[in-house]
C-alpha cells in the first residue's frame, strides 16, 4: 500500500512539472521552479518501484532514447528527461552505492558536466548527470531514519542556508543574460563562456538547495521507526565543509590579489562575481583541485597562501612606486625592490617581523607531527580526472578568443594596469607567462663589470666624448626634436595626385630616411630608439619598451643635455599615462612633461584631436620661457588614426582612379594631417629664423598610418604601389613602407644628411654631434654602425652576423643599460 501511494505521488509531481515544461515554456524563472520541483521529484525517485522486467527495461529505455533523439533539435522535454534518468539511475546507482565517495564525486561530475556542455557547439542535455547528486541522496536516506540531534538540525538548516544564499546571489548576477532559461540543463545551445562561469555554480546551489529542503522536509514531518537502519548526516559534515572551504580558499586568494591591483574595497566587493573575476575564481580552483589531487588537502593551501601573499605584496610595491601590476619579468628590478624595502624598514618593523618568524618557527616546532600529518602528500586517483578535465576547460576558454571576450578578457598588445582590472589577476598573468620568453632577456655571452669597461674604453678613450664637430656659437644651441604622428610621405604611392605640395617643408628640409621599427602603431618604440640611441630589433616582436622594461634611470640624449645645463621638457597632447610617458620621461632625464592637460580641447583640436600647430605653440612658449639652452622633444597627435571622415574640411585634394571612395576618403584625410604637419614644421622654422639664439630642429615621422581597418591597412598601399629606390639599393624591399622623412634646420650652421636609410637611433648621436655636448663613450658606436649596419630592424635582423664584434658590443651595450648592472652608467 505504501508503495502504491508513493508511486501515485511521485507520478502526480512529474505530471504537474511535465505539463508546466510543455504548455509554459520561455519564462526563466518557471524554468528555475521547474528545477527545484524536479528535483523534489528525482530525491523521491528511489523509492518508486515499478517492477518492470528486462524486456520492458529495454523497450522503456529504447522508447526514451528515440524520444529524445527526435526533439534534440527542437526542444528536450522533461517528462522524457525524467523517466530516461530513472531508468538509467536505477541500474547504475546500486552498483555503486557501496562506494562512500559516491556521493562527493557527483557533485564534481554534475559540475564538470555543466561547464563543458556550455562551451559546445551543439546541444546537449545534461540534466541525467547534472541531476544524480540529489537521486543518489535520496537513495541513501530512502527506507532510512535520520538521526535527529541539535547537531543535525544546526547542519540541515547551515546547508539550506548556504545554499539559498549561493542560489540567490548567482541567480541575480545571471539576470538579463539568458542563462536561467537554460537552469534546467535539458537543452544547452551554444551558451558560451558567460553561461559556463555562472551556470555550473547556478546549477550546484541550486541542486545543493534542493536536498537540503527535501532534507529537512523528511526530518519535519517523518517519525522515527523501528524499520531500516539509522542515517547519520553527521558523516556528511566534513565533506560540506570540504566543498565550502575549497571555494572560500580560491575565492579569498582571488579576492585578495584583485583588491592589490584595484585598492579599493567598495569596487572588488562590486567586481568579484563579474564574469571576469568569476572565470579568474574558477581558474584558480581548477589549479587548486590539481594541486589537491596531487598532493593531498594541506600542501595546495600552502602553495596558494604563498602566492597570494607574493602577488599582493609585489602589486602592493608595483602600484605605489610605479602605479603598475607587477610583472613576471620584474624580476629585473628585485634589486629596486631590495633597495625600497631599504628606505621603509626601522627597528619596530624589524622586531615584528623577527617575532612573526620566531612564532612561525615555535609552532611548526610544537606541532610539528600534526603539522607532518596535515601537509602528508597524498596522490587522489579519483580527483585527478575532474581536475585535470576543469583545468583543460579553462586553457580552451583563454586560448580561444571568442570564447575569452564573451568574459571581457582578451589578450593585449599594451600592459599595464587596465589590462589587468579588466582580465583578472590569474588570467593576466597567464597571458604574460606565454610569451614570457618575448620579455626575458638572457644575459649575452661574456657579460662582466670588465668586459663592459672595455668596451667604454674602446669607443672613447679619454672618458667622456665631445663631439668632434663643435658648433660655431659660444652658446649652446637650443634643441627641438619633433616626432609627428603617422607622418609618412604619402606622395611616393602611385597614382596619387594631390591639389598641394603637402610635404613642401619637409622635402625642403629632408636629410634622409629612417626605417621606423614599426608600422601602423607602437609609437613608443621609434620614441625609444631616438631618444637612447638604442635598437629594439634584437627584442621579440610586440614587445613595446617603455611598458614592458624602463623603471629606473635610463641615460637618453635628455639625460645628457640635462647633464649639460640644458633644460628638459617633453611635450605631448594625448593622455600622460599612455604608454606609461608619465614615469619613463622622468627616467629619461626629463624634467616637465606636458600632457593634453596643458592644452584646450574646446578651442586648439583639429580633428578629435589637438593640433601640430597647437603643439608648435606650446614648444615656442616653452623655449621662450626658459633661461637656460632648453632641450625640447615635441610629440604630435593631430594625425592619428582613424582617417575615415576625420575632418569637415581640407586644403588639400587628392585623386586616384584606383581607390575607391571609402579609400579616398581615408587618404584624402592622412592626407590633410601630413600638410598640417609640414606647415606646422615650416611656421616654426620661420619664427625661430627671428631668434638670435642658436637652435637645431630635428623632425621625423614615427611610423607609417594605417591607411584603413587593423586587418586590412596595407590595403591602399597595395593598390598603388611604390618605387622605393633608397630602399632597394640597401636590400631593404621589405621596408619600403616602413621609411618616413627625417628633416633638420638650424640657424648657425649646416646639418649633414644620412647617405643611406638609417634606423631612428641615428638620431640620437647627431643631436649629440651637432650640439657639441660631452657624452657617455658608448654613444660613439652609433656612427660605427651607420658606416657597417645603417638599419637594424626586426624585419631584416635575420640579415645581420650576430657574430660581429660590433654587432655583440651593441648588445652588450643595450643589455648594461636596460637588464644589466649598468656599468656603463
Amino acid at each position: 500500500m505504501k508503495n502504491i501511494r508513493n508511486n501515485f505521488v511521485f507520478f502526480f509531481l512529474v505530471t504537474i512539472i511535465s505539463a508546466v515544461d510543455i504548455f509554459y515554456n520561455g519564462n526563466a524563472f518557471v524554468q528555475l521552479a521547474l528545477v527545484l520541483l524536479a528535483s523534489t521529484a528525482v530525491f523521491y525517485m528511489p523509492a518508486i518501484k515499478l517492477n518492470i522486467n528486462r524486456l520492458a527495461f529495454i523497450i522503456l529505455l529504447g522508447v526514451n532514447l528515440f524520444v529524445l533523439a527526435i526533439t534534440l533539435t527542437q526542444r528536450t522535454y522533461l517528462l522524457n528527461m525524467l523517466f530516461l534518468s530513472y531508468l538509467l539511475w536505477s541500474i547504475i546507482t546500486p552498483k555503486l552505492q557501496h562506494f562512500n565517495f559516491l556521493f562527493p564525486m557527483t557533485f564534481l561530475l554534475s559540475f564538470i558536466s555543466v561547464y563543458a556542455a556550455c562551451l559546445l557547439d551543439f546541444s546537449v542535455p545534461v540534466f541525467v548527470v547534472a541531476l544524480y547528486p540529489v537521486y543518489v541522496f535520496g537513495s541513501l536516506l530512502n527506507g532510512k531514519n535520520i538521526i535527529k540531534t541539535k547537531k543535525i538540525w544546526a547542519f540541515a538548516f547551515f546547508n539550506l542556508f548556504v545554499s539559498s544564499l549561493g542560489l540567490a546571489v548567482f541567480l541575480f548576477k545571471s539576470l538579463g543574460q539568458s542563462i536561467i532559461d537554460s537552469v534546467l540543463l535539458i537543452n544547452i545551445v551554444k551558451l558560451g563562456a558567460l553561461a559556463a562561469v555562472y551556470l555550473p555554480l547556478l546549477s550546484l546551489f541550486a541542486i545543493w538547495f534542493a536536498i537540503s529542503a527535501n532534507m529537512i522536509f523528511r526530518m519535519l514531518f517523518s517519525k522515527f521507526s523501528k524499520a531500516g537502519t539509522a542515517f547519520d548526516l553527521s558523516n556528511f559534515i566534513k565533506p560540506v565543509m570540504s566543498l565550502i572551504s575549497f571555494f572560500t580558499v580560491s575565492g579569498i586568494a582571488t579576492f585578495i590579489c584583485e583588491l592589490s591591483i584595484r585598492q579599493n574595497f567598495k569596487e572588488t566587493i562590486q567586481d568579484i562575481l563579474d564574469p571576469n573575476l568569476l572565470f579568474n575564481i574558477l581558474v584558480l580552483c581548477s589549479i587548486y583541485m590539481c594541486l589537491t589531487a596531487l598532493l593531498g588537502r594541506g600542501i595546495p593551501k600552502i602553495i596558494i597562501g604563498i602566492v597570494t601573499i607574493f602577488l599582493t605584496v609585489a602589486n602592493y610595491i608595483k602600484f605605489k612606486y610605479f602605479d603598475e601590476p607587477f610583472y613576471p619579468w620584474d624580476l629585473y628590478l628585485i634589486r629596486n625592490l631590495i633597495g625600497i624595502c631599504k628606505e621603509y624598514l626601522s627597528i619596530p618593523i624589524i622586531v615584528s617581523v623577527v617575532a612573526g618568524i620566531g612564532v612561525m618557527v615555535y609552532v611548526v616546532i610544537r606541532f610539528r607531527k600534526a603539522i607532518g600529518r596535515y601537509l602528508k602528500p597524498k596522490l587522489s586517483l579519483l580527483l585527478l580526472p575532474f581536475a585535470g578535465i576543469f583545468l583543460i576547460l579553462n586553457s580552451i576558454v583563454l586560448i580561444y578568443t571568442p570564447l575569452s571576450i564573451q568574459l571581457g578578457i582578451q589578450q593585449s598588445w599594451y600592459i599595464g594596469k587596465d589590462e589587468i582590472v579588466a582580465n583578472g589577476m590569474f588570467a593576466q598573468n597567464y597571458f604574460y607567462l606565454t610569451e614570457l620568453d618575448k620579455y626575458l632577456n638572457p644575459k649575452p655571452q661574456g657579460y662582466s663589470e670588465s668586459t663592459m669597461a672595455d668596451i667604454n674604453s674602446k669607443y672613447g678613450e679619454t672618458g667622456d666624448s665631445v663631439a668632434a664637430s663643435a658648433f660655431v656659437s659660444n652658446e649652446k644651441p637650443n634643441v627641438i626634436m619633433i616626432m609627428s604622428e603617422s607622418f609618412w610621405d604619402i606622395t611616393k604611392l602611385n597614382d596619387l595626385k594631390f591639389s598641394k605640395n603637402i610635404v613642401e617643408n619637409t622635402h625642403k628640409y629632408q636629410k634622409g630616411q629612417l626605417a621606423a621599427p614599426v608600422i601602423g602603431g607602437g609609437t613608443a618604440n621609434s620614441e625609444f630608439e631616438a631618444l637612447t640611441g638604442m635598437s629594439i630589433s634584437a627584442l621579440s616582436p610586440g614587445i613595446i619598451v617603455y611598458n614592458a622594461y624602463l623603471r629606473t634611470t635610463t641615460p637618453s640624449i635628455a639625460s645628457v643635455l640635462k647633464d649639460n645645463g640644458y633644460s628638459t621638457t617633453a611635450i605631448h597632447p594625448n593622455y600622460g599615462w599612455f604608454y606609461n610617458r608619465d614615469k619613463v620621461y622622468n627616467y629619461f632625464g626629463f624634467e616637465k612633461f606636458y600632457d593634453v592637460d596643458k592644452f584646450s580641447l574646446s578651442s586648439q583640436c583639429k580633428g578629435p584631436y589637438i593640433s601640430d600647430y597647437a603643439l608648435v605653440d606650446k614648444i615656442m612658449e616653452t623655449l621662450n620661457s626658459s633661461d637656460k639652452p632648453a632641450f625640447i622633444f615635441g610629440i604630435s597627435m593631430q594625425n592619428h588614426d582613424p582617417y575615415i571622415d576625420k575632418y569637415s574640411s581640407h586644403d588639400v585634394t587628392v585623386e586616384s582612379s584606383k581607390l575607391n571612395e571609402q579609400q579616398k576618403n581615408i587618404v584624402g584625410n592622412f592626407a590633410q594631417g601630413i600638410y598640417d604637419a609640414d606647415q606646422s614644421l615650416g611656421k616654426l622654422i620661420e619664427e625661430l629664423k627671428n631668434s638670435k639664439k642658436p637652435t637645431l630642429v630635428y623632425f621625423f615621422g614615427d611610423h607609417a598610418p594605417r591607411l584603413g581597418s587593423l586587418n586590412d591597412f596595407y590595403k591602399v598601399y597595395d593598390l598603388l604601389g611604390t618605387d622605393d629606390r633608397s630602399a632597394q639599393n640597401q636590400n631593404l624591399e621589405k621596408l619600403k613602407y616602413y621609411t618616413t622623412p627625417f628633416a633638420a634646420w638650424s640657424n648657425f650652421k649646416e646639418i649633414d644628411s644620412f647617405s643611406e636609410i638609417v634606423s631612428p637611433s641615428h638620431i640620437a648621436y647627431k643631436i649629440l654631434e651637432d650640439t657639441g655636448v660631452k657624452y657617455p663613450n658608448y654613444f660613439n658606436i652609433l656612427p660605427k654602425l651607420e658606416k657597417d649596419f645603417p638599419v637594424l630592424h626586426q624585419q631584416t635582423i635575420s640579415t645581420v652576423d650576430s657574430d660581429n664584434q660590433l654587432i655583440k658590443d651593441y648588445r652588450l651595450i643595450q643589455y648594461d643599460i636596460l637588464f644589466g648592472n649598468k656599468y656603463l652608467k
